[in-house]
């Protein structure tokens, strides 16, 4: 059985937004026939973007379009820009550690020949800046098959477990 997804709700924002389309309304004489017909959308649906109980964003700018309520200003509310959920520490050392190789992958170019798992803990290694662990090989593995993922790199070749990587736009040449 699958788990069905929570609707996320963006702390009373659709409601300031539902009020402004309202007001703009009521100010231009409006009813909320006249936004019916406008929209194509039914009264129901234009009172529940008013009160800001409907969920698709699409309602929210056809309605402002119809009134030509310009969407900087209809969007301008006050917003608490943070998560609603910190990340683990576990997540926070990956990015750390995502950084670290992502600035290999781009200043240095490290990517441009083969390059393993190992290669890359010798590297840090070498500069004194990571220490190596089980858990880094781990880390480090998964980092790179999600920028496989990504189309960032590719597996060049398998030995054995260890993958061998390589950037994208610096193919190999079958000879």
């Amino acid at each position: 059985m699958s788990k069905r997804a929570k609707i996320y709700e963006a702390d009373g924002m659709k409601q300031i937004i539902g009020e402004r389309l309202k007001n703009k309304r009521l100010l231009l004489e409006y009813s909320l026939g006249d936004i019916s017909d406008m929209t194509d959308f039914s009264k129901s649906t234009v009172i529940n973007l008013e009160k800001g109980i409907a969920t698709n964003l699409d309602y929210y700018i056809g309605y402002a379009k119809a009134i030509d309520f310009k969407l900087p200003e209809l969007f301008n509310v006050p917003v608490v820009y943070k998560p609603k959920y910190e990340l683990s520490e576990d997540k926070k050392n990956r990015i750390f550690l995502s950084k670290k190789i992502r600035v290999l992958f781009t200043k240095h170019d490290f990517f441009k020949n083969s390059v393993t798992v190992d290669d890359i803990i010798i590297h840090f290694e070498k500069q004194k800046e990571l220490t190596r662990t089980p858990k880094l090989s781990t880390d480090i593995s998964r980092i790179l098959l999600n920028w496989v993922e990504d189309g960032v790199l590719y597996v060049v070749e398998k030995r054995g477990r260890t993958n061998v990587y390589r950037k994208i736009n610096s193919p190999v040449i079958l000879k």
